[in-house]
């Protein structure tokens, strides 16, 4: 049985496509066909059904796959046993939610970089959808995404965190002298909104919308930190992840509201799709946003 069939496999399961496989692999499409065909007759069962122009992986595809996935992540570390990480080269292609880019990234390359110093890494910084396509399209080999936790029949999570979604305002505002907001209160309010593909945000004008409460968004984006900081410079409310405003509440520049009944979480989350084979690159880029992340989240409180 080759290798080599095997990681064929896996890329035509993970884009459900001859031809969009053949493409990413560099092989004609005749060729990946053959190679499958050579793979299921030494298996001896169909791993495609293979109705008009689509595929669908078989029960039996479904059962080779972690199979699969391990016999070619173990021949992929055979190939790197001899060598050290720095002499290691490749390209790596990460995808990062804005937010925890800004707060995380740069100390992560950093150590990265001293890592595997060989290893090129092409980043997408967007929003949770966009970057949950992206992985599924196999045009990013991981992602570090908020959203709620994500089905583990599709993505394998490398490792998750929680955090508190909170409600923040400028301090000079009226609402922050109270011990107890109302959520009524916040229909007077001027918010600064991420965009409707943030699923914090959605879920935040979901609930309102539940209690009859219209929110007032002058403005939508997607950069958490520009967000925090017309907050910090006006007397304007905003949804927020609490990572990304602890630093300016403990200075004071900022207030989160304290408002009962309000109880949202979101969580942070390193991802890749299960059909995803791990090389060694991978795994250091994983351990080092680990390291990063873990060691913010284990002494994160409000």
């Amino acid at each position: 049985m080759e290798i080599r069939n095997l990681h064929t496999f896996l890329q035509v399961a993970l884009m459900q496509n001859f031809t969009q496989a053949s493409r990413i692999l560099g092989y004609s499409q005749s060729n990946v066909s053959a190679q499958i065909r050579q793979l299921e007759q030494e298996v001896g069962v169909p791993l495609f059904d293979r109705i008009g122009r689509g595929v669908a992986l078989t029960q039996y595809g479904q059962e080779l796959i972690p199979y699969a996935q391990s016999i070619v992540s173990t021949a992929i570390q055979m190939e790197s046993f001899m060598r050290s990480e720095i002499a290691m080269g490749g390209t790596i292609r990460i995808g990062i939610v804005e937010s925890v880019f800004e707060m995380f990234f740069e100390a992560t390359i950093q150590r990265y970089r001293q890592r595997f110093p060989q290893v090129k890494i092409e980043l997408t910084v967007d929003a949770t959808r966009t970057l949950q396509e992206l992985l599924r399209k196999n045009q990013l080999d991981m992602a570090c995404l908020i959203d709620d936790p994500l089905s583990q029949t599709e993505w394998v999570c490398w490792h998750t965190w929680q955090t508190q979604i909170v409600v923040v305002a400028n301090p000079t505002n009226p609402l922050t002298t109270k011990k107890r907001v109302q959520l009524k209160e916040l229909e007077t309010q001027e918010f600064i909104m991420m965009e409707e593909s943030a699923p914090y945000s959605v879920h935040f004008l979901h609930d309102m919308a539940n209690q009859r409460i219209e929110i007032q968004s002058f403005i939508k984006m997607q950069n958490a930190g520009m967000a925090r900081q017309l907050v910090e410079h006006g007397n304007y409310v905003s949804v927020l992840p609490y990572y990304t405003v602890k630093e300016a509440a403990a200075k004071g520049r900022i207030a989160i509201l304290q408002i009962p009944g309000f109880e949202q979480h979101q969580t942070v989350q390193l991802i890749l799709h299960r059909n995803k084979a791990v090389t060694p690159q991978m795994r250091g880029f994983l351990e080092d946003m680990y390291t990063e992340l873990n060691a913010f989240f284990a002494i994160q409180h409000m």
